[in-house]
């Protein structure tokens, strides 16, 4: 075999070109340049065959690094008239339509992305610039999401929001709890949005698909699903309603601490599940409870609402609810009362919750995770970029971009 066929072969290059010349630089950055010429007297494209018109301006491709070189293929595409007399360029197998970079550059990038998570290090081991990495998996999110269609399988979900950026910009972020992964999300936590959402995903204004949906108290999410899916049970998830509970535990805190030495510098020790805490924390928490302060009081009626969903009876759970409610109002705790009431004002979603046993726990799991990415991207500057992160590490997307 020629060495130039060789190359070619490594390349993924079609036999209609060949490797004409390869360049060496060493100054001011080494780098191979790896020439491409066509060789046939026509053009096919779709199936159909044009007589070769001209070539276009020459291009450049970059490609892996080869013996740690950068490694670049320049070409001069061909072109053909179309039937409606129109100069095309013939697109070609190795690169994407418009691209700067060949599709397996493309592919071993995103397998990188993956496990890396950080742009500019990505970046660095293939000698490119962070913009061509951010190119590379937008156009993998997009063409993905295109090749995925309409979502018509969705039946069990959450909904919840995240804060991308400083202040107050915030993205809603529908989960497909079956699947376990983000199925897309919508700029803002509006009405507006979250149809938008769910019309942008299934192609529907009304969404008979939906029978469950976990989320948290947010007024506009309740009255979407209302409206585009009345018959979907609306949950209230354990995980909201515990941490709106250790909320109330910590504001306890801080307006007992004035009066309470013990409290001081002891936010976490009064917080922990008892199984977390450390021999110390345990025996402090147990000289506050043995003070009966206000702030062990709350952490007591936050634990006896996590009891009952260890009710085996889910029925029996769901009464038991009002009796926790009840008691726990005698205590008079102002900030915990207040999430009292407001579980009152939303107690079929709660009662749910005991009845189904389900959470938003993969959801948070996600949240979890989508933080440690937004960490180390040190944020984003706009929602588009933040979406293309969560859909990409987190979408569960076809992304190789050698299928397309």
């Amino acid at each position: 075999m020629e060495f130039t066929d060789f190359v070619k072969e490594l390349l993924h290059i079609d036999d209609c070109f060949r490797v004409s010349r390869i360049e060496r630089e060493t100054a001011p950055e080494p780098f191979i340049r790896i020439y491409l010429d066509y060789q046939l007297p026509y053009c096919k494209t779709d199936g159909i065959t044009y007589p070769l018109y001209d070539h276009a301006p020459v291009r450049t491709w970059q490609h892996l690094c080869w013996f740690e070189y950068p490694c670049f293929i320049v070409c001069r595409l061909p072109r053909y008239i179309d039937s409606e007399g129109k100069v095309k360029v013939m697109e070609v197998s190795f690169a994407g339509k418009g691209k700067s970079y060949t599709r397996l550059f493309s592919a071993r990038v995103i397998e990188a992305l993956q496990e890396i998570k950080v742009q500019s290090s990505v970046a660095g081991l293939f000698r490119t610039s962070p913009y061509i990495v951010r190119s590379i998996m937008e156009a993998a999110v997009s063409k993905s999401v295109d090749a995925r269609g309409d979502v018509t399988d969705l039946s069990t979900i959450s909904l919840d929001e995240k804060a991308f950026m400083e202040g107050h910009n915030y993205a809603t972020i529908l989960v497909d709890s079956k699947k376990d992964c983000v199925v897309e999300l919508a700029e803002g936590r509006a009405e507006k949005d979250v149809k938008a959402l769910l019309y942008c995903i299934t192609s529907q204004e009304r969404q008979p698909q939906l029978e469950r949906v976990n989320m948290d108290m947010w007024k506009p999410y309740i009255n979407v699903i209302k409206e585009v899916a009345p018959q979907a049970t609306i949950v209230h998830d354990k995980f909201h309603i515990v941490k709106k509970l250790s909320e109330a535990i910590d504001k306890t805190r801080r307006k007992e601490v004035k009066n309470e030495p013990m409290l001081k510098n002891n936010r976490y020790t009064v917080l922990k599940n008892e199984d977390n805490r450390t021999q110390e924390q345990q025996s402090l928490f147990e000289q506050l409870d043995k003070a009966n302060l206000k702030t062990a009081q709350a952490w007591h009626i936050r634990e006896n609402f996590k009891s009952l969903f260890e009710v085996q009876d889910r029925t029996v759970s769901g009464n038991l609810l009002y009796d926790w409610m009840e008691h726990s109002m005698t205590k008079g705790l102002p900030c915990v009362n207040q999430v009292i009431n407001t579980i009152k004002n939303h107690i079929m979603g709660v009662v749910n919750a005991l009845i189904t046993r389900t959470d938003s726990g993969k959801h948070e799991n996600i949240n979890g995770r989508i933080q440690a990415v937004l960490a180390k991207a040190r944020g984003f500057i706009n929602f588009h970029r933040f979406r293309i992160n969560v859909l990409f590490y987190f979408g569960k997307l076809d992304l190789n971009p050698l299928k397309f």
